[in-house]
């Protein structure tokens, strides 16, 4: 649009100003805008004092500016001046570029008019700095609002004074299984969401803070759209604008269903290691990277008669000598730092009552969440009883084999697989070779294959039958091919319930006297 267009399509009716015009010269100068009179081209004329405030320039340095000097080069004139052309005036935003190189953010006014025949400009720069730092914080504090609101982990509620729904998160939406869309601007006493147990919890919630201003928590319950019960905690609050002026009330569902089914989970899986605790009969204990005591099922095996409390927050050099209780300490900390366990091993105790116990002793390392070692897991069995017998039957045992070693005739055991599980002195020297030798054999590693046959089909038949040699005399080649005269005596070897287990053989040498016999016939 050419100047001429422009200047023809100025309202006729626009305000013809005059530079002798007190009232203008006094609104000029007393505007809280910076103000200019430009030509239509945007050459600066006339300014006020504040826009020297403004922008940093001295009168004369101002006269030789334009518009396009003053403003961000974003602005578009042409666009501008065609509007102007329709409309007279222009208001828009911008920046405007000081002297120093700062800026800051203006809304810009325009208009036009005659002044002395020729086509001007009246521009008005307000300072919109502190507006545009109140929207910022404004938009920054609805961004914080709006991801505290959609983002935490309850649902809200946003009600007006008759309980309907002006907003609702999407936790909400989640817990509820609803959509959004279907629960907006819906009357919340009306929903079936509240039960007859939550309905006057949140009734008396809004009389709380009513009469309060501040509501307690309650626990109770609310029904999802597919009619779940879900155990929740309800709390709320007023929102309220200025002077204390209460705006809507907020409620705040969190959806407690996990948490208590955990929690119940968490009992059960409590009682059942406590019950398991109680009824292993190992001693357990559980102690942290000082080697005290944090848990433990029982002591008697280990300690003495004194309760778990008694030991929880000690250690094993409060209850036993330096030298046990450090070997014991050592053990732990080589597990501590190498992560490898201790298995089984046999350990002898002495209490401060001089009690001495036998025990079988396992140790693990205990671990942390991320996999650090914290401490260690102990099992205890007591095996003194164990030992004792042990001790019995060792006693025993070489009572019976300093019995049998001195009886010169040759005795053997064997099991129900016909090997041999204890002899004589004078059964391996009938054999030739050492007690050990023949422990776990059978008479085929001993005598001609001829004759540990016969003696095979012998234990045969006293394992089926039970019935007993009693002083059979027999021929027998031994495996150097020396030929004896034995008086062979087999009996069924009995567990204590009487089954056979084995056979239990005596064998004489008669070979001197079968000679004697013979020269006499």
């Amino acid at each position: 649009m050419g100047m001429q267009e422009i200047k023809e399509n100025v309202i006729d009716e626009k305000p013809t100003i005059t530079p002798s015009d007190d009232r203008y010269h006094t609104l000029f100068e007393r505007i809280n805008a910076a103000a200019f009179l430009t030509s239509f081209e945007g050459q600066i004329q006339e300014a006020n004092q504040k826009s020297y405030e403004f922008l940093g320039y001295d009168w004369s340095e101002l006269l030789r500016l334009t518009l396009q000097d003053v403003l961000s080069k974003d602005v578009d004139w042409k666009q501008c001046r065609d509007e102007l052309a329709a409309r007279g005036c222009l208001t828009f935003e911008s920046e405007t570029v000081c002297k120093n190189g700062s800026h800051f953010p203006v809304d810009v006014n325009i208009s036009i008019f005659r002044m002395d025949g020729s086509l001007m400009m009246f521009v008005l720069l307000w300072d919109i700095t502190e507006r545009k730092n109140q929207e910022k914080r404004l938009k920054e504090s609805e961004k914080k609002y709006h991801g505290l609101f959609e983002y935490t982990t309850d649902g809200i509620f946003v009600l007006d004074a008759h309980g309907d729904i002006l907003d609702i998160n999407t936790r909400m939406c989640e817990i509820l299984d609803v959509m959004k869309s279907s629960v907006l601007n819906k009357n919340l006493f009306n929903m079936d969401l509240l039960t007859a147990r939550s309905l006057p919890v949140v009734i008396q919630q809004f009389e709380q803070l009513l009469s309060e201003k501040v509501a307690a928590s309650y626990t109770t319950e609310v029904k999802n759209r597919q009619g779940r019960v879900l155990e929740v905690e309800i709390s709320s609050f007023f929102l309220v604008k200025k002077d204390n002026e209460v705006d809507n009330f907020v409620l705040i569902v969190r959806d407690t269903t996990a948490r208590k089914e955990s929690e119940q989970k968490q009992r059960q899986e409590h009682e059942l290691f406590k019950t398991l605790l109680n009824t292993l009969s190992d001693s357990v204990s559980f102690k942290d990277d000082q080697h005290r005591f944090i848990l433990v099922n029982k002591t008697n095996a280990v300690y003495g008669n004194i309760t778990p409390e008694e030991v929880r927050g000690k250690t094993d050099f409060d209850f036993l000598s330096k030298e046990q209780a450090q070997r014991i300490h050592d053990d732990e900390d080589a597990i501590m730092r190498s992560g490898q366990a201790i298995v089984n091993k046999f350990e002898r105790v002495t209490l401060g009552d001089g009690i001495e116990r036998y025990l079988f002793v396992t140790k693990y390392p205990r671990y942390n969440d991320e996999g650090e070692i914290i401490g260690t897991i102990g099992l205890s069995s007591d095996v003194t009883e164990w030992k004792h017998t042990e001790d019995e039957c060792a006693k025993n045992h070489a009572m019976l084999q300093t019995l049998l070693d001195v009886i010169p005739d040759a005795v053997c055991f064997k099991d129900s697989q016909h090997r041999f599980v204890c002899v004589n002195k004078a059964m391996t020297k009938r054999f030739m070779v050492q007690p050990e030798m023949m422990i776990g054999k059978t008479d085929f590693d001993f005598l001609p294959a001829e004759e540990a046959q016969k003696t095979f089909e012998e234990d045969i038949q006293l394992l089926q039958t039970g019935t007993s040699m009693i002083d059979c005399i027999e021929r027998i080649i031994e495996k150097d091919g020396s030929e004896h005269w034995y008086s062979v005596t087999k009996v069924a070897w009995n567990d204590p319930s009487g089954k056979i287990i084995g056979t239990l053989g005596l064998y004489r040498n008669v070979t001197e006297l079968k000679k004697i016999q013979e020269i006499k016939q």
